[in-house]
C-alpha cells in the first residue's frame, strides 16, 4: 500500500522540535548553524511504522531561519519535501509542501505585504488561494512549536492559551486552545502533556484533540499523538504517533530510514 502526505492541519503540528538530538542522543548542533534530527511515525492503532521525517534547520542568533523536511516512506523511498522560511514571523512561516507523485502542493507565501495560503490538489488542478491576516497569537505549520514555547510557562502553570492556526491545506484560519493535561515518562524522564483542542463548534472538523509531549526543561517536543498527515489510497487519514526519539528505532533502520545527521538525504 502506498501513502502520501495529506493537506491537513496536523502537517504543521507534528513536525517541530525545539532542541534537536542526533541518533546517539547528543545535541546535533550549537545554538546557531545547522541542526538535524528525525521523527518516526507509527499508526496510533496497531503501532505500525509508516514513515520517517528528516529535518534540517538553519539557525541564526538562536532562531530558526529556514527548515527543510524530507518524508521517507516505509520502503525507504521519498514521499514529499517541505521548505519553510521564518524571516517574517517566528510562528507563521512561509512554506511550500510538495508531493511529486501526484503534483500536490500547498503552503503560505507573501504577496507584497499580504499573507496568502495556497493549495493545488494535483498537477492538472488550478491553484486555490486565500488571503489572511496575522492575528496574534497565531501559528502555521511548524511555527506551532514556537508558539508553544513562547507560552510554555503559562501552559505549565495550568492556564489555557487560545490561538489561531492558519491551515493552508484547509484554506482556513482555525481557532484552537492549548492546555496542559498531565505528565508522563519519555525515555525514562519526566515529560508534560499538552492538548490542543478545537473550539467546540469545530470539534468534528478534525479530531477532538491533539496530544503533544514535551520535555519540561529543554521545552523539546518528544511525541505527537493525533490525526496524521498521511492518508491511504482510499483517501482516508488515520491517527498517528510520531516520536522524536534520541535513537533510531530498529524498525526504521531496517526500512532504510535516513540517519539523523545533516546531509543524509538528497533533499
Amino acid at each position: 500500500m502506498t501513502y502520501r502526505i495529506a493537506a491537513l492541519i496536523a502537517a504543521g503540528l507534528i513536525l517541530p522540535v525545539a532542541v534537536a538530538v542526533a541518533d546517539n542522543g547528543t545535541p546535533a548542533a550549537n545554538a546557531d548553524g545547522q541542526r538535524c534530527f528525525n521523527g518516526y511515525a507509527y499508526t496510533l492503532q496497531g503501532d505500525e511504522y509508516r514513515y520517517t521525517e528528516h529535518h534540517e534547520q538553519q539557525r541564526s542568533n538562536g532562531k530558526i531561519t529556514s527548515w527543510d523536511v524530507d518524508y521517507i516512506g516505509a520502503d525507504g523511498e521519498p514521499i514529499a519535501h517541505k521548505h519553510l522560511e521564518f524571516g517574517a514571523s517566528d510562528t507563521v512561516p512561509t512554506y511550500t509542501l510538495e508531493i511529486p507523485a501526484d503534483g500536490y502542493r500547498e503552503g503560505i507565501r507573501r504577496d507584497g505585504e499580504q499573507w496568502v495560503m495556497f493549495r493545488r490538489d494535483n498537477a492538472d488542478a488550478s491553484e486555490q488561494t486565500k488571503p489572511f491576516s496575522i492575528e496574534p497569537p497565531m501559528a502555521a505549520d511548524s511555527g506551532f512549536d514556537m508558539l508553544v514555547r513562547n507560552n510554555f510557562d503559562k501552559l505549565a502553570s495550568g492556564k489555557t492559551v487560545p490561538f489561531n492556526f492558519a491551515a493552508a491545506g484547509r484554506q482556513a484560519v482555525i481557532k484552537l486552545r492549548a492546555s496542559q493535561t498531565g505528565t508522563t515518562q519519555f525515555e525514562g524522564q519526566k515529560a508534560v502533556v499538552f492538548d490542543a483542542e478545537l473550539d467546540m463548534f469545530l470539534v468534528n472538523f478534525f479530531v477532538d484533540s491533539l496530544k503533544l509531549t514535551y520535555d519540561p526543561d529543554s521545552k523539546r517536543l518528544l511525541e505527537y499523538r493525533g490525526i496524521g498527515n498521511m492518508h491511504n489510497d482510499a483517501g482516508e487519514v488515520y491517527p498517528v504517533r510520531v516520536t522524536y526519539a534520541s535513537e533510531m528505532p530498529e524498525v526504521a533502520r531496517q526500512a532504510g530510514a535516513p540517519a539523523a545527521e545533516c546531509g543524509s538525504t538528497d533533499g
